[in-house]
């Protein structure tokens, strides 16, 4: 892979995840956005950057480090993201959008919480990985399609 693309994979991915990561905060919304995260967030940069024409998918293992690559930066912005804007919310209007994760915001030794986001991203690499790979399958299947049609 070419370091282009993975600097835009993971400069959309932090992007992604920043973003998620302050919507989470609200209510009835965080849910999704956590989903997104976990699951969506290699396909949105994938057909993304595909559709901006900066990507291309060459093998089923370039898909696979893509959507790995994306999960993972996407998760670490995410927490990023979310923290600040819980521990805001916290001081500013003493209101705790999730109990447990806030008192180990403000209670836990940093060390703690980065060996927590570091396990916490793999898992959300694994994740993307595998969404990534079926990203390439269905886009390839989508150009198959349009070929035949297209003769």
């Amino acid at each position: 892979m070419d370091r282009i693309v993975i600097k835009n994979l993971v400069v959309y991915s932090l992007i992604l995840g920043l973003i998620l990561g302050i919507i989470s905060a609200l209510p009835y919304v965080g849910i999704y956005a956590l989903f997104a995260v976990i699951i969506l967030s290699a396909p949105i940069v994938m057909l993304y950057l595909i559709m901006d024409s900066k990507y291309d998918f060459t093998t089923v293992k370039d898909s696979i480090i893509s959507g790995a690559i994306t999960g993972f930066s996407a998760n670490v912005s995410f927490c990023f993201g979310y923290s600040v804007v819980a521990l805001l919310i916290n001081v500013a209007f003493n209101y705790s959008t999730n109990l447990i994760l806030n008192s180990m915001l403000m209670k836990s030794p940093l060390w703690l919480l980065i060996v927590f986001v570091v396990f916490i991203s793999v898992f959300v690499a694994t994740t993307n990985a595998f969404s990534g790979f079926l990203t390439y399958y269905f886009v390839n299947m989508l150009r198959d399609m349009y070929e035949r049609k297209n003769r």
